[in-house]
């Protein structure tokens, strides 16, 4: 567990991140970080692997379909680069998947949470307890596949993530104003960047409106940047209900994926391995297992 603390250094107490071991017990001094740099640096590669590294390597498994073996029976990650010289991109890119399938995991298990998520997507003002009826699923994850193939359309270049009637799969939410017979489907677009003007207006916005609303995880603090050039311009976009800071409905998602964009930065330059992730080893002992029943392999973390 990730713990902010108040240690003594310099004679004037400095807030920090740090680890509370199985026990409960902190210890600021064997692995730490100052909060300000946490929050506006690099965050550090040992405090976020402890924190994340599992979660992070269940999703690319289970979710995202990234992790294999190969023909020497070892455990590898099958991300596709964008570029060889640079992570960035590929990182950025990941990233916009992971958030779909956080969202979907916060939705299916908080309803309160699952209603202002379903508000969002119906592009409502008001949450109602209606939303408790419907489930949300990505369009693109593993899950969906196995569990609702008619929904999965990994090539959707408008719905991430969408609601259906938990009693009949077919039945999906609908925007507000629209009815069954030719209601447009409810659902959000996600996108996630530390560049949005040039990233998502520059690309998506200035092409046109978006079916569904667009949720902007702006990672290095640049909604208000975006949004006033969208302004100025007078484009039939509402902000708030067509585009929408994902750090507003969500401020845990949002420093969730600084983190996991650290960690899968570190991961493609090759200053972390899969084993790395995997730090538990009880943990590993199962994941690795699972992929043996599913891969008919030995295998040998790295």
């Amino acid at each position: 567990m990730i713990q902010k603390e108040n240690i003594l250094g310099n004679n004037y107490p400095k807030l920090v991140i740090t680890t509370m071991d199985s026990n409960g017990i902190i210890h600021p001094n064997k692995n730490y970080q100052l909060l300000d740099e946490w929050n506006h640096g690099k965050r550090n590669t040992q405090l976020i692997t402890t924190m994340y590294g599992e979660k992070l390597i269940d999703i690319l498994d289970k979710e995202l379909g990234l992790i294999h073996v190969n023909e020497e029976g070892l455990l590898r990650h099958g991300i596709l680069y964008i570029s060889s010289d640079d992570p960035h991109p590929t990182v950025m890119r990941l990233l916009g998947k992971i958030a779909e399938s956080i969202i979907v995991d916060e939705c299916n298990k908080n309803i309160y949470l699952n209603r202002k998520w379903g508000m969002v997507a119906r592009r409502g003002r008001r949450i109602y307890k209606s939303l408790d009826s419907f489930k949300a699923i990505g369009t693109g994850l593993k899950s969906t596949q196995n569990n609702y193939l008619t929904k999965y359309n990994p090539t959707d270049t408008q719905r991430d993530i969408i609601w259906i009637n938990k009693e009949n799969e077919k039945n999906e939410l609908l925007q507000i104003g629209s009815h069954s017979n030719s209601g447009i489907s409810a659902g959000i677009q996600i996108k996630v960047s530390h560049n949005g003007f040039k990233y998502i207006y520059r690309s998506d916005i200035a092409r046109g409106k978006y079916e569904v609303p667009l949720v902007y995880f702006d990672l290095s603090n640049d909604y208000n940047k975006l949004t006033n050039a969208i302004y100025k311009e007078e484009l039939d976009i509402e902000i708030g209900y067509d585009i929408v800071r994902g750090r507003d409905i969500s401020s845990e998602i949002h420093d969730l994926l600084i983190s996991y964009y650290h960690l899968i930065y570190s991961l493609l330059n090759g200053k972390i391995t899969l084993n790395n992730l995997l730090q538990n080893n009880l943990f590993r002992d199962v994941y690795k297992k699972e992929i043996q029943e599913q891969e008919g392999k030995k295998i040998l973390v790295i």
